[in-house]
């Protein structure tokens, strides 16, 4: 059965195909909202295009539309972003984990779900739809990126990770059940990316049409192509990326962000080896302010993702929050993978989903989680 008998089946009418412009825009709107990162893009979008050139069509549908009862997955990658952009992978990895699953589960998959807004993980699961001929539904568990498996709104929301079942380049699979401890699943998943030499594959999230409506971020893939449109408008018709932005995400999601800085990298200060001990990229950066900011510094956490930043030493932004650097000129958001000494940018945060600032969430991905001595304050309030 193909995505569309199965979306007649299901009695979905209206839904919305995605072609190569779509998924470019979805895919740069997903790295904006990823807060540094998310991986290389081009992985995760050069395999959607590699579908689409096969003539298999990828169509993503409401999660309104999706009935209760059906089985879903999300396929993803975790590890360290730096590895993965020397080992990316081939389809057949992917493939690979979402069948060892089917048959850990005993059922079959019948749609896909991104793990996060992420440069890899957003159109991998939109390559993976197509590959299985299932729809991919519009949500997320973060709206953003975040580095542990645990965190994610799912969670939060009573949904758990296991099984997950992890696999890597050379065909090595393991599958991680610890219940409902999320926490010793993040862990087990972390040492297999490590044994497997800091990145690997996985499926992951099994569950319900009724759980992803009630625990996902709803329209979330929305939102970020959303994004990804205003900025590549901006670029064709030479306006304010960063305004664009911030446009769209008072149009799309009704929160205002904020251009909070703008300076050059000055100092990049990496935990070398982090990415095979801990299984994560990890560090701190200063950028030293220019234009209208010259005389100002910004300094930047990082765990694969942006953390916390201050100005001044002043905190301005704490997790769930978003952090992200984008160029000015162009938008295309600076990674922490990728970053270098020089790159200039600007600082733009962002007020995470209402389903990331429960208390529950607070206390799984707050600033306590990560070892700062901090209470969570929005960052509406850090910036009023």
């Amino acid at each position: 059965m193909g995505v569309r008998e199965i979306l007649a089946e299901w009695g979905v009418k209206e839904f919305r195909v995605i072609d190569k412009a779509a998924i470019q825009e979805i895919t740069l709107g997903a790295s904006i909202l990823a807060t540094g990162g998310g991986g290389d893009p081009e992985i995760g979008l050069l395999w959607a295009y590699k579908v689409l050139d096969e003539g298999k069509g990828i169509i993503m549908v409401d999660p309104t539309d999706v009935p209760d009862e059906i089985q879903v997955a999300s396929p993803a990658c975790l590890g360290a972003a730096l590895v993965l952009t020397e080992k990316p992978p081939s389809s057949e990895v992917i493939n690979l984990a979402m069948r060892r699953l089917e048959r850990y589960l005993g059922r079959s998959i019948q749609a896909t779900i991104p793990i996060e807004c992420g440069g890899v993980n957003s159109p991998v699961a939109y390559a993976a739809a197509g590959e299985f001929g299932v729809p991919v539904i519009d949500v997320d568990g973060m709206n953003r990126a975040f580095p542990e498996l645990q965190m994610t709104s799912w969670v939060t929301h009573g949904v758990h990770a296991s099984p997950t079942v992890s696999v890597d380049d050379r065909g090595n699979v393991t599958v991680i059940d610890t219940g409902e401890d999320d926490l010793l699943a993040e862990s087990l998943a972390r040492r297999a990316a490590m044994a497997y030499g800091g990145i690997s594959w996985i499926a992951t999230y099994p569950m319900t049409g009724k759980e992803v409506k009630e625990a996902s971020i709803l329209n979330s893939q929305s939102i970020a192509w959303a994004v990804g449109k205003a900025v590549m408008r901006a670029r064709r018709e030479h306006l304010d990326p960063i305004a664009e932005l911030l446009r769209s995400l008072r149009e799309e999601r009704g929160v205002e962000g904020f251009r909070v800085f703008k300076g050059k990298i000055v100092d990049i200060r990496r935990e070398f080896g982090s990415e095979t001990t801990k299984g994560f990229t990890l560090g701190k950066v200063i950028m030293e302010g220019i234009d209208e900011h010259r005389g100002h510094t910004a300094e930047l956490d990082f765990q694969n993702e942006w953390l916390i930043l201050r100005i001044d030493g002043e905190v301005r932004c704490l997790p769930p929050d978003l952090i992200a650097i984008l160029d000015s000129e162009t938008g295309e958001p600076i990674r922490t993978d990728i970053m270098k000494y020089g790159y200039r940018g600007t600082i733009v945060l962002i007020p995470a989903h209402e389903r990331m600032r429960t208390p529950k969430g607070i206390e799984l991905f707050g600033p306590r989680h990560f070892g700062y001595d901090l209470d969570y304050v929005p960052v509406e309030e850090l910036n009023a």
